[in-house]
């Protein structure tokens, strides 16, 4: 089992705070974490979630808290393919996903973001880590590892803009 985490993510911490994550992957499987946040560097604590994974049906999954997780379901990530792919979210325009400089998904009612308003927060790429199954899964199982690439992980306390994203996507090719 494979994972990175760094901690001190102040922007997934402050309620209803603009951000937006932006990262590549290359999946190698069809299901599993790819971010998951904790406010315990086990995986659990008192706020904890995937953010960000695989669905068991190769569908990318995104997810924020609120009173409950928010999910929205993108097409199929295709195995051993790099997609580069955008979270956004903001009070006016809500939780969006972009997958290769496409918007395919968003949720314009998710406009509130409640994290727990606690530090430090522990981002994870990879993996939930064993100790995750008491959080809040959603639609992902925060238990099953990601088993893939990850590259150029970034966190904007902004929600990016279309043009930042074609920008980004653009300058990485």
């Amino acid at each position: 089992m494979s994972y990175f985490q760094a901690v001190g993510f102040t922007t997934l911490s402050v309620p209803n705070h603009e951000f937006s994550i932006a990262l590549w992957i290359k999946p190698q499987s069809q299901s599993g974490t790819i971010i998951h946040v904790s406010t315990a560097s086990n995986g659990t604590g008192a706020g904890c979630m995937p953010l960000m994974g695989l669905a068991t049906n190769e569908l990318l999954v995104i997810q924020i808290p609120i009173s409950k997780s928010v999910s929205l379901l993108a097409a199929p990530i295709t195995l051993n393919v790099w997609s580069h792919i955008v979270q956004t979210w903001s009070s006016a325009t809500g939780l969006r996903l972009y997958v290769n400089n496409v918007m395919v998904s968003s949720l314009p009612t998710a406009n509130s973001f409640l994290p727990y308003r606690q530090s430090p927060l522990y981002v994870t790429l990879g993996n939930g880590l064993p100790a995750s199954a008491s959080c809040r899964q959603g639609m992902l199982n925060s238990t099953i590892p990601y088993t893939g690439a990850i590259d150029d992980f970034r966190v904007y306390s902004r929600e990016l803009t279309a043009s930042d994203i074609c920008t980004m996507y653009s300058s990485s090719l």
